[in-house]
């Protein structure tokens, strides 16, 4: 007789309840250490599907964008079209940060996995249309309230690392956009000093990685992309589902990533 099989899920990782209520301090060391090791052994899956999203992106914006930037009175048109844009990428541009996540789990990330998050389309091109709005409201503020626009690049970037998580928590946990947003800015600031030194030091490997014609960006991208899905993972636990056989078999460890 064959063993019966059963599906359940657990969780892999921190708590978010936790993580929120009790704050939390990172292993910046230990997560660039566990993301390299994780590039190195899949990082070409990861960077394939990267080098495609930003062909897509750069095909679209070259098509659609360009012939509106620095045309006189066509600015509004441009905005709209970098928003459409955008929107129309989300689903792409959020499959990088959950194939990192599925990474973080030991499920190996496929190129061809941008493509299956359009069934989310509606929920991740409101975040991101969200996240843009909220990003660029600093400009205009400071311009109001006589303050150099320069300086509105400062809370832009820190609200932006603040919306590190909102992509997992919309597809992982089912949040709205509006909810996530507001759950990883919370997040952010129980932590925020842990964050910005790891994009900090993410900034610098991209710089030095531009150095050799830019090939460095072929280890550089997936590691970010990886350590974003530790940090998530360690933080607030990923729910994986596991497959248990019956008494006479042994159950099996973590094998299918579902978000």
């Amino acid at each position: 007789m064959l063993d019966s099989q059963l599906s359940n899920k657990i969780r892999i990782g921190g708590t978010l309840e936790q993580s929120l209520n009790q704050g939390y301090r990172l292993d910046l060391q230990g997560v660039l250490k566990e993301g390299w090791q994780q590039t190195r052994r899949t990082g070409f899956g990861l960077a394939l599907a990267i080098a495609g999203v930003m062909a897509i992106w750069i095909l679209l914006s070259n098509t659609l964008l360009t012939p509106y930037v620095g045309a006189e009175g066509d600015m509004d048109m441009a905005l709209v079209l970098s928003l459409l844009i955008t929107v129309i990428m989300s689903p792409m541009t959020s499959s990088l940060d959950m194939l990192g996540l599925q990474q973080s789990v030991g499920v190996r990330a496929r190129p061809n996995q941008v493509f299956d998050f359009f069934r989310h389309f509606l929920r991740l091109g409101s975040l991101s249309l969200l996240g843009s709005l909220i990003t660029s409201l600093f400009g205009p503020l400071f311009e109001l309230v006589g303050l150099p626009v320069m300086l509105a690049f400062i809370p832009s970037a820190l609200v932006g690392m603040g919306l590190v998580f909102t992509v997992p928590l919309v597809l992982e946990r089912g949040l709205s956009p509006a909810h996530a947003i507001l759950v990883s800015l919370k997040l952010f600031a129980r932590g925020w000093p842990s964050i910005v030194l790891l994009h900090g030091v993410m900034l610098a490997l991209f710089f030095v990685a531009l150095i050799p014609m830019g090939l460095g960006l072929i280890w550089v991208a997936p590691l970010y992309f990886n350590c974003k899905g530790i940090l998530y993972r360690d933080l607030c636990g990923v729910a994986v589902e596991v497959t248990e056989v019956g008494e006479s078999g042994p159950s099996q460890g973590p094998d299918h990533f579902n978000a």
